[in-house]
Protein backbone atom coordinates (compact mmCIF):
# COMPACT_ATOMS: atom_id res chain seq x y z
CA UNK A 1 0.00 0.00 0.00
CA UNK A 2 1.16 3.34 -0.99
CA UNK A 3 1.87 5.77 2.15
CA UNK A 4 0.75 9.47 1.18
CA UNK A 5 1.61 12.71 3.31
CA UNK A 6 -0.54 15.51 2.95
CA UNK A 7 0.40 18.66 4.20
CA UNK A 8 -2.31 21.13 5.14
CA UNK A 9 -6.21 20.07 6.13
CA UNK A 10 -8.03 23.34 3.87
CA UNK A 11 -9.45 23.69 1.14
CA UNK A 12 -7.62 21.03 -1.52
CA UNK A 13 -6.04 18.92 1.54
CA UNK A 14 -9.43 17.52 3.11
CA UNK A 15 -10.63 16.40 -0.67
CA UNK A 16 -6.89 14.96 -1.15
CA UNK A 17 -7.11 13.00 1.99
CA UNK A 18 -10.35 11.65 1.86
CA UNK A 19 -10.39 10.82 -2.34
CA UNK A 20 -6.84 9.00 -1.47
CA UNK A 21 -8.29 7.18 1.45
CA UNK A 22 -11.04 6.05 -0.29
CA UNK A 23 -8.91 4.72 -3.25
CA UNK A 24 -7.21 2.74 -0.62
CA UNK A 25 -4.51 4.54 0.13
CA UNK A 26 -2.32 4.82 3.78
CA UNK A 27 -2.94 8.68 4.50
CA UNK A 28 -1.47 11.04 7.24
CA UNK A 29 -2.87 14.17 7.01
CA UNK A 30 -0.42 16.66 9.15
CA UNK A 31 -2.08 20.01 9.79
CA UNK A 32 -0.29 23.11 11.58
CA UNK A 33 -3.63 24.42 13.34
CA UNK A 34 -5.97 22.87 15.87
CA UNK A 35 -9.11 20.12 14.97
CA UNK A 36 -12.53 20.86 14.33
CA UNK A 37 -14.29 18.17 15.63
CA UNK A 38 -18.20 17.08 14.69
CA UNK A 39 -20.94 18.39 17.68
CA UNK A 40 -17.52 20.66 19.21
CA UNK A 41 -17.89 23.44 16.23
CA UNK A 42 -17.42 26.80 17.44
CA UNK A 43 -20.97 28.91 16.99
CA UNK A 44 -18.44 31.37 15.27
CA UNK A 45 -17.84 28.97 12.10
CA UNK A 46 -20.71 27.12 12.16
CA UNK A 47 -22.24 30.58 11.40
CA UNK A 48 -22.67 32.90 8.47
CA UNK A 49 -20.70 35.32 9.53
CA UNK A 50 -16.86 35.39 8.41
CA UNK A 51 -15.71 38.24 10.74
CA UNK A 52 -16.70 36.50 13.75
CA UNK A 53 -14.76 33.24 12.18
CA UNK A 54 -11.96 35.03 11.79
CA UNK A 55 -11.61 35.82 15.03
CA UNK A 56 -12.32 32.79 16.99
CA UNK A 57 -8.70 31.88 18.54
CA UNK A 58 -6.41 29.95 16.22
CA UNK A 59 -8.15 29.52 13.28
CA UNK A 60 -6.09 32.37 11.48
CA UNK A 61 -1.98 31.98 10.69
CA UNK A 62 -0.83 34.20 13.38
CA UNK A 63 1.70 37.04 12.15
CA UNK A 64 1.18 36.86 8.55
CA UNK A 65 1.68 39.91 7.07
CA UNK A 66 1.90 41.16 3.27
CA UNK A 67 2.37 44.16 1.30
CA UNK A 68 -0.32 45.17 -1.15
CA UNK A 69 2.13 47.60 -3.06
CA UNK A 70 5.76 47.80 -3.25
CA UNK A 71 7.20 50.63 -0.93
CA UNK A 72 3.94 50.00 1.09
CA UNK A 73 3.41 48.85 4.87
CA UNK A 74 2.93 45.40 5.61
CA UNK A 75 -0.59 44.80 7.28
CA UNK A 76 -2.61 41.52 8.38
CA UNK A 77 -3.13 38.80 5.64
CA UNK A 78 -6.29 36.38 6.67
CA UNK A 79 -5.13 32.47 5.57
CA UNK A 80 -7.23 29.86 7.98
CA UNK A 81 -5.58 27.99 10.08
CA UNK A 82 -6.50 24.44 11.70
CA UNK A 83 -8.89 21.70 10.04
CA UNK A 84 -10.83 23.18 7.64
CA UNK A 85 -8.31 25.38 6.52
CA UNK A 86 -9.46 28.77 4.94
CA UNK A 87 -13.07 27.19 4.48
CA UNK A 88 -13.92 27.48 8.24
CA UNK A 89 -13.15 31.65 8.15
CA UNK A 90 -13.78 32.92 4.61
CA UNK A 91 -16.95 34.29 3.41
CA UNK A 92 -18.38 31.20 1.59
CA UNK A 93 -18.93 32.49 -1.97
CA UNK A 94 -18.69 29.32 -4.39
CA UNK A 95 -18.68 30.62 -8.02
CA UNK A 96 -16.19 28.26 -10.54
CA UNK A 97 -15.54 31.28 -12.53
CA UNK A 98 -15.01 30.31 -16.60
CA UNK A 99 -12.77 27.98 -18.28
CA UNK A 100 -10.28 30.81 -18.78
CA UNK A 101 -7.96 29.23 -15.74
CA UNK A 102 -9.29 25.83 -16.29
CA UNK A 103 -7.49 25.21 -19.63
CA UNK A 104 -4.02 24.33 -18.09
CA UNK A 105 -5.35 21.38 -15.95
CA UNK A 106 -7.57 18.87 -18.42
CA UNK A 107 -10.62 19.27 -20.77
CA UNK A 108 -14.21 20.17 -20.19
CA UNK A 109 -15.00 16.71 -19.88
CA UNK A 110 -12.53 16.17 -16.89
CA UNK A 111 -13.63 19.37 -15.36
CA UNK A 112 -17.30 18.26 -15.45
CA UNK A 113 -16.64 15.01 -13.27
CA UNK A 114 -14.20 17.09 -10.88
CA UNK A 115 -17.02 19.71 -10.36
CA UNK A 116 -19.63 16.43 -9.90
CA UNK A 117 -17.88 15.57 -7.00
CA UNK A 118 -17.66 18.24 -4.90
CA UNK A 119 -18.98 16.99 -1.72
CA UNK A 120 -19.65 20.25 0.26
CA UNK A 121 -23.89 21.60 -0.36
CA UNK A 122 -24.20 25.15 -2.15
CA UNK A 123 -27.69 27.20 -0.96
CA UNK A 124 -28.45 30.74 -1.75
CA UNK A 125 -29.70 32.89 1.50
CA UNK A 126 -33.08 32.62 2.16
CA UNK A 127 -35.05 36.12 2.95
CA UNK A 128 -34.48 35.73 6.53
CA UNK A 129 -30.77 35.53 6.26
CA UNK A 130 -30.30 38.33 4.14
CA UNK A 131 -29.39 42.02 5.30
CA UNK A 132 -30.51 45.15 4.78
CA UNK A 133 -26.99 45.45 2.47
CA UNK A 134 -28.09 42.62 0.61
CA UNK A 135 -31.59 43.31 -0.07
CA UNK A 136 -30.76 47.13 -1.02
CA UNK A 137 -27.90 46.27 -2.96
CA UNK A 138 -30.58 43.28 -4.56
CA UNK A 139 -32.96 46.32 -5.42
CA UNK A 140 -30.15 48.26 -7.20
CA UNK A 141 -29.24 46.34 -10.44
CA UNK A 142 -31.26 43.65 -12.64
CA UNK A 143 -28.19 41.57 -13.04
CA UNK A 144 -27.21 41.50 -9.04
CA UNK A 145 -28.35 37.82 -7.75
CA UNK A 146 -28.51 36.20 -4.27
CA UNK A 147 -24.60 34.65 -3.71
CA UNK A 148 -24.31 30.79 -3.86
CA UNK A 149 -23.25 29.86 -0.42
CA UNK A 150 -21.38 26.69 1.13
CA UNK A 151 -24.21 26.62 3.55
CA UNK A 152 -26.69 23.82 4.66
CA UNK A 153 -29.89 25.37 6.54
CA UNK A 154 -27.96 28.39 7.89
CA UNK A 155 -24.62 26.95 8.83
CA UNK A 156 -21.36 27.23 7.55
CA UNK A 157 -20.22 23.52 5.52
CA UNK A 158 -16.18 23.59 5.73
CA UNK A 159 -14.13 21.31 3.67
CA UNK A 160 -13.33 19.08 7.27
CA UNK A 161 -17.07 18.55 7.64
CA UNK A 162 -17.85 17.45 3.61
CA UNK A 163 -14.50 15.49 3.00
CA UNK A 164 -12.92 14.83 6.56
CA UNK A 165 -15.99 13.89 8.87
CA UNK A 166 -17.22 10.65 6.72
CA UNK A 167 -13.98 9.02 7.48
CA UNK A 168 -13.74 9.78 11.24
CA UNK A 169 -13.57 6.38 13.05
CA UNK A 170 -12.51 4.33 9.96
CA UNK A 171 -9.00 5.04 10.58
CA UNK A 172 -8.14 5.24 6.92
CA UNK A 173 -6.49 8.54 7.94
CA UNK A 174 -4.13 9.27 10.50
CA UNK A 175 -4.97 13.11 11.25
CA UNK A 176 -1.59 15.09 12.72
CA UNK A 177 -3.53 19.05 13.94
CA UNK A 178 -1.09 21.14 15.70
CA UNK A 179 1.67 19.93 13.78
CA UNK A 180 3.77 22.29 11.92
CA UNK A 181 6.05 20.63 8.77
CA UNK A 182 9.62 21.98 8.62
CA UNK A 183 10.67 20.53 5.43
CA UNK A 184 10.74 17.66 2.51
CA UNK A 185 13.34 14.89 2.88
CA UNK A 186 15.04 13.82 -0.13
CA UNK A 187 16.61 10.55 -1.25
CA UNK A 188 18.30 12.15 -4.13
CA UNK A 189 15.89 13.64 -5.82
CA UNK A 190 12.72 11.48 -4.66
CA UNK A 191 10.88 12.44 -1.74
CA UNK A 192 11.26 10.33 1.17
CA UNK A 193 8.99 11.95 3.89
CA UNK A 194 8.68 15.22 5.63
CA UNK A 195 10.78 16.92 8.82
CA UNK A 196 8.24 18.22 11.18
CA UNK A 197 9.15 21.49 13.46
CA UNK A 198 9.90 19.19 16.45
CA UNK A 199 12.98 17.25 14.77
CA UNK A 200 10.30 13.99 13.78
CA UNK A 201 9.25 12.61 10.73
CA UNK A 202 7.02 10.90 8.91
CA UNK A 203 7.58 8.29 6.33
CA UNK A 204 5.89 8.87 2.80
CA UNK A 205 6.13 7.15 -0.75
CA UNK A 206 4.43 10.28 -2.12
CA UNK A 207 3.76 14.04 -0.89
CA UNK A 208 1.46 16.26 -1.59
CA UNK A 209 1.75 19.98 -0.17
CA UNK A 210 -1.80 21.86 -0.07
CA UNK A 211 -0.81 24.40 2.70
CA UNK A 212 -1.99 27.17 0.09
CA UNK A 213 -0.19 29.42 -1.81
CA UNK A 214 1.90 31.15 0.75
CA UNK A 215 2.37 28.07 2.84
CA UNK A 216 3.21 25.39 0.08
CA UNK A 217 5.91 27.57 -1.46
CA UNK A 218 7.90 28.37 1.81
CA UNK A 219 7.97 24.57 2.92
CA UNK A 220 9.61 24.05 -1.15
CA UNK A 221 12.05 27.00 -0.41
CA UNK A 222 12.98 25.39 2.87
CA UNK A 223 13.68 22.19 1.38
CA UNK A 224 15.80 23.44 -1.82
CA UNK A 225 13.23 24.33 -4.33
CA UNK A 226 14.19 27.40 -5.23
CA UNK A 227 12.14 28.16 -7.95
CA UNK A 228 8.67 28.41 -5.34
CA UNK A 229 7.43 31.56 -4.41
CA UNK A 230 6.99 33.59 -7.37
CA UNK A 231 4.22 34.85 -9.12
CA UNK A 232 2.19 35.80 -6.63
CA UNK A 233 -0.77 37.15 -7.24
CA UNK A 234 -4.46 37.96 -6.03
CA UNK A 235 -7.55 39.69 -6.74
CA UNK A 236 -6.92 43.22 -6.41
CA UNK A 237 -9.97 45.34 -4.60
CA UNK A 238 -11.52 48.35 -3.16
CA UNK A 239 -14.03 48.50 -0.66
CA UNK A 240 -16.49 51.94 -0.37
CA UNK A 241 -17.51 52.15 3.71
CA UNK A 242 -21.33 52.37 4.00
CA UNK A 243 -22.61 54.69 7.07
CA UNK A 244 -25.99 52.66 7.41
CA UNK A 245 -28.76 54.37 8.88
CA UNK A 246 -30.15 53.18 12.24
CA UNK A 247 -32.68 50.45 11.10
CA UNK A 248 -30.31 49.05 8.37
CA UNK A 249 -27.82 47.95 10.81
CA UNK A 250 -27.17 44.65 11.19
CA UNK A 251 -25.44 42.36 14.12
CA UNK A 252 -22.45 40.73 13.92
CA UNK A 253 -23.23 37.02 13.80
CA UNK A 254 -25.67 37.18 11.17
CA UNK A 255 -24.72 36.97 7.45
CA UNK A 256 -22.48 38.99 6.39
CA UNK A 257 -22.27 38.56 2.79
CA UNK A 258 -25.34 37.53 0.61
CA UNK A 259 -25.39 39.27 -2.93
CA UNK A 260 -23.27 39.89 -5.65
CA UNK A 261 -22.91 41.53 -9.30
CA UNK A 262 -20.12 40.45 -11.76
CA UNK A 263 -19.17 41.87 -14.66
CA UNK A 264 -17.14 42.38 -17.64
CA UNK A 265 -14.20 40.62 -15.11
CA UNK A 266 -15.36 42.35 -12.43
CA UNK A 267 -17.01 41.76 -8.85
CA UNK A 268 -19.08 44.04 -6.24
CA UNK A 269 -20.05 42.35 -3.23
CA UNK A 270 -22.38 43.63 -0.63
CA UNK A 271 -21.35 43.16 3.23
CA UNK A 272 -23.88 43.94 5.71
CA UNK A 273 -21.64 44.58 7.96
CA UNK A 274 -18.56 44.63 9.33
CA UNK A 275 -16.26 43.65 12.75
CA UNK A 276 -17.07 44.78 16.30
CA UNK A 277 -15.02 47.79 16.51
CA UNK A 278 -17.13 49.30 13.34
CA UNK A 279 -20.59 49.46 14.51
CA UNK A 280 -23.26 50.93 12.31
CA UNK A 281 -21.10 50.18 9.17
CA UNK A 282 -21.54 48.20 5.81
CA UNK A 283 -19.40 47.69 2.41
CA UNK A 284 -19.40 47.49 -0.92
CA UNK A 285 -16.23 45.23 -2.10
CA UNK A 286 -15.24 45.63 -5.49
CA UNK A 287 -12.50 43.48 -7.25
CA UNK A 288 -11.05 42.79 -10.11
CA UNK A 289 -11.73 39.54 -11.03
CA UNK A 290 -8.92 38.97 -13.66
CA UNK A 291 -5.76 40.24 -13.48
CA UNK A 292 -3.04 39.91 -15.69
CA UNK A 293 -0.08 40.97 -12.94
CA UNK A 294 2.14 38.30 -11.20
CA UNK A 295 5.16 40.26 -9.92
CA UNK A 296 4.20 39.27 -6.24
CA UNK A 297 6.27 37.02 -3.91
CA UNK A 298 6.79 34.57 -1.22
CA UNK A 299 10.05 34.15 0.37
CA UNK A 300 11.64 33.12 3.76
CA UNK A 301 12.73 36.04 6.14
CA UNK A 302 16.09 35.91 6.04
CA UNK A 303 16.39 37.29 9.53
CA UNK A 304 14.92 33.73 10.24
CA UNK A 305 16.70 31.80 8.54
CA UNK A 306 15.01 28.88 7.74
CA UNK A 307 12.65 28.31 10.71
CA UNK A 308 9.38 26.60 10.14
CA UNK A 309 7.95 28.92 13.07
CA UNK A 310 8.19 31.98 11.29
CA UNK A 311 5.89 33.54 8.76
CA UNK A 312 7.26 34.23 5.38
CA UNK A 313 7.48 37.17 3.53
CA UNK A 314 4.68 38.09 1.47
CA UNK A 315 4.94 40.79 -1.26
CA UNK A 316 1.88 41.46 -3.50
CA UNK A 317 2.02 44.29 -6.35
CA UNK A 318 -1.44 44.42 -6.95
CA UNK A 319 -1.95 46.77 -9.64
CA UNK A 320 1.64 47.41 -10.76
CA UNK A 321 0.71 46.98 -14.13
CA UNK A 322 -1.62 49.29 -15.66
CA UNK A 323 -3.76 46.81 -17.14
CA UNK A 324 -4.92 45.69 -13.40
CA UNK A 325 -5.02 49.67 -12.30
CA UNK A 326 -7.72 49.92 -15.40
CA UNK A 327 -9.65 46.99 -14.24
CA UNK A 328 -9.42 47.84 -10.90
CA UNK A 329 -11.11 51.41 -12.05
CA UNK A 330 -13.57 49.76 -13.66
CA UNK A 331 -14.52 48.04 -10.45
CA UNK A 332 -14.64 50.34 -8.28
CA UNK A 333 -16.98 52.50 -10.53
CA UNK A 334 -19.39 49.90 -10.33
CA UNK A 335 -19.41 49.82 -6.99
CA UNK A 336 -19.90 53.50 -7.41
CA UNK A 337 -22.88 53.91 -9.28
CA UNK A 338 -24.19 50.79 -7.13
CA UNK A 339 -23.74 52.81 -4.07
CA UNK A 340 -25.51 55.63 -5.51
CA UNK A 341 -28.92 53.41 -6.53
CA UNK A 342 -31.51 54.80 -4.91
CA UNK A 343 -32.26 51.58 -2.48
CA UNK A 344 -28.74 51.50 -1.57
CA UNK A 345 -28.87 55.72 -1.08
CA UNK A 346 -31.97 55.01 0.81
CA UNK A 347 -30.22 53.51 3.38
CA UNK A 348 -26.76 54.76 4.06
CA UNK A 349 -25.98 58.15 5.62
CA UNK A 350 -22.51 58.81 4.06
CA UNK A 351 -20.15 56.58 1.44
CA UNK A 352 -16.73 56.96 2.16
CA UNK A 353 -13.88 55.43 0.85
CA UNK A 354 -10.90 55.72 2.70
CA UNK A 355 -10.16 56.05 6.71
CA UNK A 356 -10.36 60.17 6.23
CA UNK A 357 -13.89 60.54 5.31
CA UNK A 358 -13.31 61.21 1.68
CA UNK A 359 -16.64 60.41 0.53
CA UNK A 360 -17.50 59.07 -3.40
CA UNK A 361 -18.31 62.50 -4.43
CA UNK A 362 -15.10 64.14 -2.89
CA UNK A 363 -13.11 61.23 -5.06
CA UNK A 364 -15.34 61.93 -8.07
CA UNK A 365 -14.52 65.23 -8.07
CA UNK A 366 -10.50 64.62 -8.48
CA UNK A 367 -11.00 62.80 -11.91
CA UNK A 368 -9.50 60.12 -13.29
CA UNK A 369 -6.24 61.02 -11.91
CA UNK A 370 -7.78 61.20 -8.37
CA UNK A 371 -9.07 57.72 -8.28
CA UNK A 372 -5.97 56.23 -9.93
CA UNK A 373 -4.27 57.86 -6.83
CA UNK A 374 -6.65 56.24 -4.48
CA UNK A 375 -6.25 53.12 -5.93
CA UNK A 376 -2.47 52.67 -6.03
CA UNK A 377 -2.03 53.78 -2.36
CA UNK A 378 -5.75 52.18 -1.59
CA UNK A 379 -5.75 48.96 -3.18
CA UNK A 380 -6.43 45.99 -1.32
CA UNK A 381 -6.81 42.22 -1.94
CA UNK A 382 -9.41 39.68 -1.59
CA UNK A 383 -7.34 36.96 0.43
CA UNK A 384 -7.51 34.82 -2.74
CA UNK A 385 -3.87 34.28 -2.97
CA UNK A 386 -2.44 32.47 -5.81
CA UNK A 387 0.17 31.37 -8.32
CA UNK A 388 3.30 30.66 -6.33
CA UNK A 389 3.92 26.80 -7.21
CA UNK A 390 2.50 27.54 -11.15
CA UNK A 391 1.89 24.58 -13.59
CA UNK A 392 4.40 25.16 -15.76
CA UNK A 393 6.87 26.58 -14.53
CA UNK A 394 7.61 24.79 -10.45
CA UNK A 395 4.84 22.25 -10.98
CA UNK A 396 3.41 19.61 -13.98
CA UNK A 397 0.21 19.76 -14.97
CA UNK A 398 -0.88 16.65 -12.70
CA UNK A 399 1.04 19.05 -9.75
CA UNK A 400 4.00 17.25 -9.67
CA UNK A 401 7.42 19.51 -8.11
CA UNK A 402 9.35 19.50 -10.99
CA UNK A 403 12.69 17.63 -11.28
CA UNK A 404 11.41 16.01 -8.20
CA UNK A 405 9.76 12.56 -7.70
CA UNK A 406 7.22 11.33 -5.52
CA UNK A 407 6.60 15.42 -4.64
CA UNK A 408 3.43 16.93 -5.58
CA UNK A 409 1.56 20.57 -4.81
CA UNK A 410 -2.21 20.84 -4.91
CA UNK A 411 -3.68 23.91 -3.68
CA UNK A 412 -4.30 27.61 -5.04
CA UNK A 413 -0.52 28.12 -5.68
CA UNK A 414 -0.78 25.77 -8.86
CA UNK A 415 -2.96 28.39 -10.95
CA UNK A 416 -0.70 30.26 -13.24
CA UNK A 417 -4.25 32.25 -13.95
CA UNK A 418 -5.97 33.09 -11.04
CA UNK A 419 -9.43 32.18 -11.30
CA UNK A 420 -12.13 35.03 -12.36
CA UNK A 421 -13.82 33.45 -9.11
CA UNK A 422 -13.66 33.31 -5.31
CA UNK A 423 -11.25 30.67 -4.97
CA UNK A 424 -12.52 28.07 -2.23
CA UNK A 425 -14.50 26.12 -5.03
CA UNK A 426 -11.90 26.17 -7.71
CA UNK A 427 -9.16 24.81 -5.34
CA UNK A 428 -11.89 22.26 -4.41
CA UNK A 429 -12.87 21.54 -8.26
CA UNK A 430 -8.53 21.43 -8.99
CA UNK A 431 -8.19 18.79 -5.83
CA UNK A 432 -11.13 16.64 -7.33
CA UNK A 433 -9.47 16.41 -10.69
CA UNK A 434 -5.95 15.95 -9.98
CA UNK A 435 -6.64 12.95 -7.53
CA UNK A 436 -8.50 11.43 -10.20
CA UNK A 437 -5.93 11.96 -12.19
CA UNK A 438 -3.69 10.42 -9.75
CA UNK A 439 -6.01 6.98 -9.43
CA UNK A 440 -6.70 6.82 -12.72
CA UNK A 441 -2.78 6.64 -12.82
CA UNK A 442 -2.46 4.01 -11.02
CA UNK A 443 -0.63 5.83 -7.66
CA UNK A 444 -3.12 4.94 -4.88
CA UNK A 445 -2.28 1.56 -3.89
Amino acid sequence: MTRWAVVGAGSAGCVVAARLADGGADVTLVEAGPALRRNQVPSSIAGLDFFEAMVEPGRVEPDLVAVRMPGGDPHPYVRGRGEGGSSAVNAMVALAGTDAWRTPFGDRVAWRRAAARVAFPIEVPNDDQLGAVDRAFLGAAADARRAPLTQRAGHRVTSAEAYLWPHVGRRDITLLTDTTVDRVVFDGTRSAGLRLADGSHVDADRIVLCAGAIHSPAILLRSGVESAGRGLTDHPSASLVLDLVPEARSGVGRLAAGAFVERDGCQVLSVNHLDHDAPGLGSLLAALLRPVGRRGRVSLDPRRGSDPMAAPIVEFDLVGDQRDLEGLIRAARMAIDLARAPSVAAICTAVYVDAFGTTIDDLLSRGDDGMARWLRSGAGDYVHAAGTCAVGSVTTADGRVVGREGLYVCDASLFPVIPDANTHLPTTMLAELLVERWELAGMMA
